[in-house]
C-alpha cells in the first residue's frame, strides 16, 4: 500500500474534539473511545492524522454542487436538473440545504485546522521542523476553504467591492461542544476574508516542502508550489495583477510541475482504483482505494450520465477538429436515457464517480501570468509566449500567435480568457472568471447582488441575526 493511502485518506484518527469543537476544557476524564487534544499532539504520527481530517474535510467541502457550481452556471452547460435551474436563476431560498452543506462543511474544515495552528504549538511533543510543517499545512487548507466560501458568500468578492460583506473570520476553535450565540462572530469585510488568506498562505511559505518523497503527496498535500499557485488565484480575484503574475511565475519552469502534450494523461480513464496524479497537478484530490472498498464514496460530478447536464453545442464549437481537448476530453459518456446523444466531459470518467479531482493545475498558472501580463503591460512577447504554449499544447495544428496579431491588450486579454475557458472549463472555475470579468453567467438578467449564494437562514437564526444575510436575500 502506498504510503499516501495511509496518511492522506486512510484510516484518519478519530478524535472526538476534533469533530467540530475543540474538548471542552471542563471536562477531567475523556469519554471512552475519545481522544484528548493533550495525547493527540504527543506524536507526529497522531497529529498528522488529525491534520489529515483537514484534507478529508477539504474533500467533503468541495464535492458535488460547491465544485459544478463553478460550471454548470455558465454557458458551457445545457442544464436539466430543476434544482440546478433554481440555483442558475439566484432563486435559491435562504433556508436550502445545500447551502447549509457547504457553509457547514468548509467551516467543519477550518476549524479542525484551527485546532491543529492553536494546539500544535502549544502542545506538541516531536520535531519542531515537522510541527511548523503541520502548522503550515493547516493555514494552506485554512486559506483554501476561506477562498472557496468567499467566492461562493462574499458579497462583492468578485466584483472589486472590498467593503463588502465577507465571512465571520474564525480564527481559534470553538470553546465547548455548546454554541454560545452571545460569541457570534459578524461578518469581515471582503478585504479583511482576503487579507487574512494572504496572511496564512505567507505565514505557511517558509515551512511547507516543496516536494515530499512519494509524487502523490507532492501533488495532493500543500507545498510552496501549492501555496504559490493558490496566493496567484486570490491575488488575481482581487484584481492585484501584479502579484498574482509574480505568484504565478513560482510555478513557470519548477521542475516539480510540467505540461504534458498527452491531455488523455491529465486525465486518464479512471479505473476506479489507485490513479496517478500527473506532474500537471499542483494541488488535487487524489482517488483512494483501500481493500476494494472506496475511501469517500462517490464525489457526485455528475457530467458521465448527462442527467443533470450535457455541454452546450456553442461551447463545443470553440473548440477545433484537432484539439485534443475536443477529441479526448469531450466524450459520449453513458449513452442512455433522454440525453445519450449528447456530449460530456471526459474529465470525470469513472461511471462511479470515483476520480481524481483537479483543483490548481499548471496550465492556470500559465495563463494567468499571462493575462496579468496584458493586463499590466499590454501586449508583450512573455505573454504570447504563454498563450502559445497551453494552446499548442493541445492542439497541434495549432498557429501561434506574434505581436502583431493583437491591436491592444485588451485584444489579448480577451483571447487569453476564450483559452482559460477551453482549457480550464469543468474543473469548477469558470464562474468566478466570468464575474470578475464582468460577463453575464447562464442566467443573463441575473442581478448583481445574487451572485452569491444565500447565508443560511440556519446560521442567522442560531446567531440571533448578528450574523447578516446577503443583501440580493433581504
Amino acid at each position: 500500500m502506498n504510503k499516501i493511502k495511509y496518511t492522506i485518506f486512510g484510516s484518519a484518527l478519530v478524535v472526538f474534539c476534533l469533530s467540530f469543537t475543540a474538548c471542552d476544557k471542563q471536562l477531567d476524564l475523556a469519554p471512552e473511545d475519545t481522544t484528548v487534544e493533550t495525547e493527540v499532539f504527543q506524536s507526529a504520527s497522531s497529529a498528522e492524522s488529525a491534520l489529515m481530517d483537514v484534507y478529508n474535510k477539504t474533500y467533503e467541502a468541495n464535492k458535488s454542487t460547491a465544485y459544478t457550481i463553478g460550471d454548470f452556471t455558465t454557458d458551457l452547460l445545457v442544464v436539466h436538473n430543476s434544482y440546478n435551474q433554481t440555483v442558475i436563476a439566484g432563486e435559491l431560498p435562504v433556508d436550502d440545504y445545500t447551502t447549509e452543506q457547504i457553509w457547514g462543511n468548509s467551516y467543519s474544515a477550518i476549524n479542525v485546522a484551527n485546532v491543529i495552528i492553536k494546539s500544535v504549538p502549544e502542545l506538541g511533543t516531536y520535531n519542531e521542523d515537522l510541527e511548523n510543517q503541520h502548522v503550515a499545512e493547516a493555514k494552506f487548507l485554512r486559506a483554501y476553504n476561506y477562498l472557496v466560501l468567499l467566492k461562493l458568500f462574499g458579497d462583492g468578492a468578485l466584483t472589486g467591492d472590498f467593503n463588502g460583506l465577507g465571512l465571520p473570520l474564525q480564527l481559534t476553535p470553538y470553546e465547548g461542544t455548546e454554541y454560545d450565540s452571545g460569541k457570534a462572530l459578524t461578518r469581515s469585510s471582503v478585504q479583511e476574508v482576503y487579507l487574512q488568506i494572504i496572511t496564512d498562505l505567507t505565514e505557511a511559505l517558509p515551512h511547507l516542502l516543496d516536494n515530499y518523497e512519494e509524487d502523490l503527496e507532492t501533488r495532493s498535500r500543500a507545498t510552496k508550489g501549492s501555496a504559490h499557485a493558490l496566493l496567484s488565484r486570490v491575488y488575481l480575484y482581487m484584481g492585484d495583477y501584479a502579484n498574482a503574475a509574480s505568484e504565478a511565475e513560482f510555478l513557470i519552469g519548477n521542475s516539480n510541475y510540467t505540461l504534458n502534450s498527452d491531455l488523455r494523461s491529465v486525465f486518464p480513464i479512471s479505473s476506479g482504483y489507485d490513479v496517478p496524479l500527473d506532474k500537471e497537478f499542483i494541488y488535487a484530490i487524489p482517488l483512494t482505494f483501500n481493500n476494494g472498498n472506496h475511501q469517500f464514496g462517490t464525489h457526485y460530478y455528475s457530467y458521465y450520465f448527462k442527467s443533470s447536464y450535457h455541454l452546450a453545442d456553442d461551447f463545443i464549437a470553440k473548440y477545433s477538429d484537432t484539439d485534443q481537448r475536443k477529441t479526448s476530453l469531450i466524450w459520449q459518456g453513458y449513452s442512455g436515457g433522454s440525453y445519450g446523444a449528447k456530449l460530456t466531459s471526459s474529465k470525470f470518467n469513472n461511471s462511479e464517480g470515483r476520480d481524481n479531482i483537479p483543483m490548481i493545475r499548471l496550465s492556470e498558472m500559465y495563463l494567468t501570468r499571462a493575462e496579468c501580463l496584458a493586463r499590466t503591460s499590454g501586449v508583450t512577447q512573455e505573454a504570447i509566449d504563454l498563450l502559445n504554449t497551453v494552446a499548442s499544447r493541445a492542439d497541434a495544428n495549432f498557429s501561434a500567435y506574434s505581436v502583431s496579431d493583437f491591436t491592444s491588450g485588451t485584444d489579448l486579454v480577451d483571447r487569453i480568457l476564450l483559452e482559460r475557458e477551453k482549457e480550464l472549463c469543468f474543473e469548477g472555475l469558470h464562474r468566478y472568471d466570468l464575474i470578475r470579468t464582468g460577463r453575464k453567467l447562464q442566467y443573463k438578467d441575473l442581478p448583481e447582488n445574487r451572485y452569491v449564494l444565500p447565508i443560511p437562514k440556519r446560521e442567522i437564526d442560531i446567531t440571533k441575526g448578528s450574523l447578516e444575510q446577503n443583501p440580493g436575500y433581504l
